[in-house]
């Protein structure tokens, strides 16, 4: 699959048996449970901490408003035809806006990443030693 941007994609789909882990507030459980508020900034956990906002759109306007800028001062062909210049300007707009796209991606996978092994692995270790796994 190819997007806007020029850039190739792959999807693989496999099955695996999910193992789930029981519930923090569960039989001897003293680990407590963490709650996330998504308001102004990204997100607040019940711990107090919170995750900024680095509003990327914003810091990357300037640019992509220069480049729509170049793209609007270029000249389509015709009808059915678009120049070469055209399509490369509206490539390198694609490419702004994924750039966009791939920075929120990744700063969230990095804070879903971080909480998870923060506070589920840490779960998942209390309950092995509990029950003398390891």
């Amino acid at each position: 699959m190819k997007n806007a941007a020029g850039q190739y994609h792959v999807c693989f789909v496999c099955t695996e048996e999910a193992h789930l882990l029981p519930r923090a507030d569960g039989e001897g459980g003293d680990l407590k449970p963490v709650g996330v508020d998504l308001i102004e900034s990204l997100a607040v956990l019940s711990t107090g901490e919170k995750a900024g906002n680095p509003r990327w759109f914003e810091s990357e306007q300037e640019r992509l408003r220069r480049e729509q800028q170049k793209l609007a001062r270029k000249e389509k062909k015709g009808l059915g035809d678009l120049s070469n210049n055209w399509e490369r300007r509206r490539k390198r707009v694609a490419r702004v806006h994924q750039r966009i796209q791939d920075r929120r991606k990744d700063f969230i996978e990095k804070l879903t990443t971080r909480l998870a092994h923060d506070f589920i692995e840490k779960l998942a270790t209390r309950l092995a030693h509990d029950f003398d796994v390891i």
